[in-house]
This record gives structure tokens, C-alpha cells and sequence, in this order.
């Protein structure tokens, strides 16, 4: 399968065709497999940040007592990877320079 470039906004989970559709972060190139691979890990991001915001309103939870948060930093690290697996030299430099800070 021929790759394509699709743009990527990691707050809103938006994955684009077209780089002028609206902002973007990164610039990745992907097959169909491989784009919905990423849209399933985007997607599993929101699901959990939803779930976050519930715990938000019981203050008796602590945020490092909150399942639905461990669950968005494991698909937050897994859209990074995925990312630094497609994307462009551009990309990859941004999450390789976050890793060093980290």
C-alpha cells in the first residue's frame, strides 16, 4: 500500500488529508492500516480523558488513584510512538528532543 501524508492534532485527535483543513502538529505518512491504527489510539486517548473528567468532580479520587488517567498517559505515549514510527524528520525531532527533557 502507497503511503500518504496526513496531519495530525494531537489536542482535538483530528487527523487530516490536507494541511490547510485547520492546525495541525505533526506531519505523518501512513497507509490505511496504519492510519486507522493510529485513529483507534487517538481515539482511545479521548475515550479516557472523558473518563477523567467525571473523576474531576469526585474529589475523593486523587488523580494518581484514577484508572481512566494511567489508561491516557499509556495511549498518549502510544500515539507519540506511533508518530515517531511515521512521521516525518520533523516529528520525530520534536518527540526525540521531548524524550531528552523528560
Amino acid at each position: 500500500m502507497e503511503k500518504q501524508p496526513y496531519y495530525i492534532a494531537i489536542a482535538n485527535g483530528e487527523i487530516q488529508s490536507q494541511p490547510d483543513v485547520s492546525p495541525w502538529n505533526f506531519r505523518v505518512f501512513a497507509n490505511d492500516k496504519e492510519i486507522q491504527s493510529l485513529r483507534e489510539l487517538l481515539n482511545g486517548m479521548n475515550r479516557e480523558d472523558f473518563g477523567s473528567f467525571w473523576r474531576a468532580h469526585v474529589p475523593a479520587i486523587p488523580y494518581h488513584e484514577d484508572q481512566n488517567n494511567d489508561r491516557y498517559d499509556d495511549y498518549m505515549m502510544a500515539v507519540y510512538e506511533k508518530i515517531y514510527e511515521l512521521g516525518d524528520e520533523d516529528a520525530r525531532q520534536h518527540i526525540k528532543k521531548w524524550r531528552n527533557d523528560v
